[in-house]
């Protein structure tokens, strides 16, 4: 398991009362899920470039070996 690390952050009223309401009870929780859906997000355009370039790979492997090798 991870180390946790305590924080201190300033949000809106209105989004905090929302998030508590939201969270059933585990704010911290009902947070990190929030942080790591954000962090997915923010990796999409790797993601995407990466699988663009797999792809690209992969039809150069069948040019050069046919299909059942790639």
């Amino acid at each position: 398991m991870s180390t946790r690390m305590r924080t201190t952050v300033s949000l809106p009223a209105d989004l905090v009362d929302h998030a508590r309401a939201a969270s059933g009870g585990n704010l911290s929780a009902y947070v990190e899920r929030a942080l790591r859906a954000q962090q997915l997000c923010d990796a999409g355009p790797a993601v995407r470039a990466w699988r663009e370039q797999a792809r690209s790979d992969t039809e150069e492997l069948t040019d050069l070996f046919g299909e059942d090798v790639a």
